[in-house]
């Protein structure tokens, strides 16, 4: 087991999007510096928890050029759609194969899967969200932690409702969802406000946004992992004169 695993985690970045931040060209030039912040930081892999679209429309040319500089990251990526681009025939994860990248695992089963590096003998699990309702849950089903297995890591893309489980919110993630999870450590997406959540034996984190600087400003986070201690994380800023 690596005595010290590192872990990047963006999500909410609405690639060819014009709502949470000034124009199409800030969302691009903000993904990629915060892309070199994170291989400053030299982290084993990167989860990406979700909307890396505004939408299932974005264009071709937005799709390959995501695909081009995920592509050339030092490390691994795993990536979970979001409610924005979610899973649907003819959506951007259906004509743009993210999966034929040589670094990326992209989730696309509905009921959950998990996915291996074996270079570092960790897994991941997540789910292909087809659709933003009360019905879609998360963090369900997870299964227990593999065998054999150094870390255990998750995703998931929805709302956290705390204690408050029947809120006919869609996408619903628990306090008890994840008190009841396997995971050492779970990504979350959708709130733009990075938010920490840490129970006994597990720690999740929404990173917030690099590209909407609500709350703490333009954010992505880093989860440092340790043998026999829960996970450190760091909320980390971009500048504020990131798009310079």
């Amino acid at each position: 087991m690596s005595e010290n695993f590192r872990v990047a985690h963006c999500s909410d970045i609405h690639l060819d999007g014009d709502v949470y931040s000034t124009d199409q060209l800030s969302q691009s030039i903000l993904f990629e510096k915060m892309l070199g912040e994170i291989k400053k930081r030299h982290p084993h892999l990167l989860l990406i928890a979700g909307d890396l679209f505004d939408s299932n429309r974005a264009s071709k040319n937005i799709a390959l050029w995501a695909m081009a500089v995920i592509s050339a990251l030092p490390f691994d990526v795993f990536i979970i759609p979001g409610n924005h681009d979610c899973l649907q025939p003819d959506g951007v994860f259906e004509r743009h194969d993210f999966n034929a990248l040589r670094n990326v695992q992209m989730f696309k089963d509905p009921e959950g899967e998990v996915r291996w590096l074996k270079k570092h003998n960790v897994a991941v699990w997540g789910k292909g969200m087809e659709a933003h309702t009360p019905e879609y849950l998360p963090l369900s089903n997870c299964p227990s932690r593999p065998a054999k297995c150094d870390w255990y890591l998750g995703m998931g893309h929805g709302l956290y409702t705390g204690n408050d489980v029947e809120t006919g919110r869609s996408s619903p993630i628990s306090q008890q969802d994840i008190e009841d999870s396997p995971l050492d450590y779970i990504a979350l997406g959708h709130h733009h406000a990075a938010m920490k959540v840490v129970t006994e034996t597990t720690v999740a984190a929404y990173s917030g946004s690099p590209t909407d600087d609500i709350g703490e400003g333009f954010t992505f986070a880093l989860a440092n992992l340790k043998k026999g201690m829960m996970p450190a994380l760091e909320i980390l800023t971009l500048r504020d004169n990131s798009t310079d």
